[in-house]
């Protein structure tokens, strides 16, 4: 864990995790050729109407410090997932920098993008994207199977993540023998891991 301690002799001040800055997000073909626009004003509305592009995000700020929980909230169709899909760079934003650990993702080529996804990010979808011929030990040791981890450390940290949700015991069950909230909890539990 990385703190600043200043000279005062103070406690340590948590560092900036993830940095969003001035971030944009217009869906549609020729989405640069707006950015002056919104930026000038054009509401989401009038984006649509006019030139058929969707507004997604509109000059989003906002700092998350290390060890810290930031929720987003808002009403469906406000942006949520769009914002946390630019973290990982599931979606590229139009304008504006996403900085992870100080290190601007925007900018990563596509093997960088790969390895901080595999070893800096998680993600639980919102359908869980759970793969349903593969048991819940199976669907929670999936990502650290792309990592190539030895498969006894692998089963052994699937492990660790299904006891922390409350799913032990369930391992050897499938994703349709679970209910909704369990099933999100095992998506939970592949991201952790």
């Amino acid at each position: 864990m990385e703190k600043d301690c200043n000279n005062t002799g103070q406690a340590p001040v948590n560092k900036t995790k993830i940095k969003i800055t001035n971030l944009y997000k217009i869906f549609g073909n020729n989405s640069k050729k707006y950015i002056s626009s919104v930026r000038d004003g054009m509401s989401k509305d009038e984006l649509l109407s006019k030139y058929n592009h969707v507004l997604g995000l509109d000059n989003i700020n906002l700092n998350v410090e290390d060890q810290s929980i930031q929720v987003v909230m808002g009403l469906s169709g406000s942006g949520k997932s769009t914002l946390i899909r630019h973290i990982n760079r599931l979606i590229e934003p139009t304008e504006g920098t996403v900085t992870v650990d100080g290190e601007d993702i925007t900018k990563l080529n596509k093997m960088d993008l790969l390895e901080f996804r595999r070893n800096k990010t998680g993600m639980v979808f919102q359908r869980f994207a759970l793969f349903p011929h593969q048991n819940i030990l199976d669907n929670v040791q999936f990502g650290l199977s792309i990592k190539n981890l030895d498969k006894s450390d692998s089963i052994e940290r699937a492990m660790y993540w299904i006891e922390k949700v409350g799913l032990t015991g369930f391992e050897n069950k499938f994703p349709n023998q679970l209910s909704g909230g369990m099933q999100q909890r095992v998506g939970l539990a592949r991201a952790l891991a």
